[in-house]
């Protein structure tokens, strides 16, 4: 009997070593808490969301502990340590430094630059999107792939819409990155402060939403990705419109800091205004 009762306990103390839901704050330098702060596991699908105050909590259970943990906000240095070393600090506390990009003033010359559309414009075929209803979806990011050989400055990101139906605003988060190996890449965002549009049904004109991202000076003369993603207070339903069964386009997603997949086999209606070298 003794032995028995050795034995559930080990095991009931085993089950409470291995659980571990790690709760923090994420903050600016000023102690400002910064929500939609994404914090997760580099390369796997596990993560939180901060919320208004900042809060977070992550569970590291059973997770290889040589593995990073990530934090992403668009206009901060991006975080990233161990698991083993995180643990190893009783503050889980995150200071986020604003990262500055230095951004060449361009004078454009019309003469010289032209107003030119990338991406896909399709509004008539669902491709995608997102349901509130589906826990997954609301944590999933989608990218296309610009490319581009040319020095560019991206003018304003357009989504089509083709199916919708909201409770209340939906708020789009967007990011523009270089590629590595590929993919797009969180160390190498083009983007220096934060990019969002909050959308109501009444918004969506035509099938279109824009946001534009004129004045954010934003150059490149490389292939680059635009992501974009929905705050995770969703409520309700999307589709973006879509090329289906376009072998030349790729859809690039992810969940969390998951691993970028990519489908080659149709492209989401995500494009972007630009004014190009001729």
């Amino acid at each position: 009997m003794k032995k028995i009762e050795f034995t559930l306990l080990f095991l009931l103390l085993t089950v409470t070593f291995q659980a571990q839901k790690i709760s923090g704050k994420i903050l600016d330098q000023n102690n400002n808490p910064l929500s939609e702060a994404r914090i997760g596991i580099e390369n796997q699908e596990i993560g939180d969301i901060t919320d208004s105050n900042g809060n977070y909590t992550i569970d590291l259970t059973n997770i290889d502990k040589t593995k990073s943990i990530k934090v992403i906000v668009n206009e901060y240095e991006p975080f990233k340590v161990t698991i083993t070393n995180f643990l190893e600090s009783e503050n889980h506390t995150i200071i986020l430094k604003k990262k500055i990009i230095n951004l060449e003033t361009v004078v454009i010359n019309p003469k010289k630059y032209v107003l030119k559309n990338f991406g896909t414009s399709n509004s008539k075929k669902t491709y995608g999107g997102f349901d509130s209803s589906e826990p997954d979806d609301i944590f999933k990011e989608y990218a296309i792939k610009i490319k581009n050989k040319k020095n560019l400055k991206v003018k304003n990101i357009n989504i089509n819409i083709v199916d919708y139906k909201f409770e209340k605003n939906v708020i789009f988060i967007f990011d523009i990155q270089n590629e590595k190996d590929g993919f797009p890449d969180d160390a190498q965002s083009l983007v220096n402060d934060p990019l969002r549009l909050i959308v109501t049904e009444n918004d969506i004109k035509d099938k279109k939403v824009s946001l534009d991202i004129s004045d954010k000076n934003i150059w490149t003369d490389k292939d680059f990705f635009v992501l974009v993603r929905i705050a995770d207070d969703f409520k309700g339903q999307f589709s973006f419109g879509g090329n289906i069964f376009a072998f030349s386009k790729d859809t690039y997603y992810r969940n969390y800091f998951g691993k970028w997949k990519k489908y080659s086999g149709g492209e989401p209606s995500i494009n972007v205004d630009v004014m190009i070298e001729k």
